[in-house]
C-alpha cells in the first residue's frame, strides 16, 4: 500500500480557506453594488439629479423666451402695461409645457414648480422662489431647489 504523505495536491483546509475568503469577497461585493448606498443606488440618485438639473434649465429656457416676449410687448409693440412678474404669471397660468411636453411649470405664490410630465400631476422635480412684488422678474433663492 501507497503512503499518502507523498501525495501532491491541495488540501481540505486549503480549499475551505479559499471557500470562505471568496464568500467574504462576494459578500463585500454585493453590498458594494447593491446595498443602501451602493453602486447601484447612487447611479439612480445621480440619473434623478439630472433629470431634475435638465427640467431646471428648461425652465429657465421657458422663462428667459416669457421675459423677451414682455419686452418686445412692453417696449416694441407697447401692447402691455403690466409688470414682468404679472405678464410671466399671467402666461403660465395653471402651467406651461417646456421642452415639448417633457416638462410642465407652474407658478403659485411666487414659486416655480417643474414637474417631469405633461401636467402637474409628473412627479416635481425641482422649484425655485421669485419676487412677486418687483418690476423685473428676480430669483429669491439663489439655486434651484432638487430636494422636492
Amino acid at each position: 500500500m501507497k503512503s499518502l504523505k507523498n501525495q501532491k495536491g491541495i488540501t481540505l483546509v486549503a480549499l475551505v480557506v479559499t471557500i470562505i475568503v471568496l464568500l467574504i469577497l462576494a459578500g463585500i461585493t454585493l453590498s458594494l453594488v447593491a446595498g443602501s448606498n451602493g453602486i447601484m443606488a447612487r447611479a439612480t440618485n445621480a440619473a434623478n439629479r439630472n433629470e431634475a438639473a435638465t427640467a431646471a434649465e428648461q425652465a429657465e429656457l421657458k422663462l428667459a423666451e416669457l421675459q423677451m416676449d414682455y419686452y418686445n410687448d412692453y417696449y416694441v409693440d407697447a401692447s402691455t402695461s403690466s409688470t414682468m412678474t404679472d405678464y410671466i404669471e399671467s402666461k403660465i397660468g395653471s402651467g406651461v409645457a417646456c421642452s415639448n411636453s417633457r416638462y410642465f411649470m407652474t407658478v403659485t405664490g411666487g414659486v416655480v414648480n417643474v414637474y417631469v410630465g405633461s401636467d402637474a400631476t409628473g412627479t416635481l422635480v425641482t422649484s425655485r422662489t421669485y419676487q412677486e412684488d418687483a418690476d423685473l422678474f428676480t430669483w429669491v433663492a439663489s439655486k434651484w431647489n432638487y430636494d422636492v
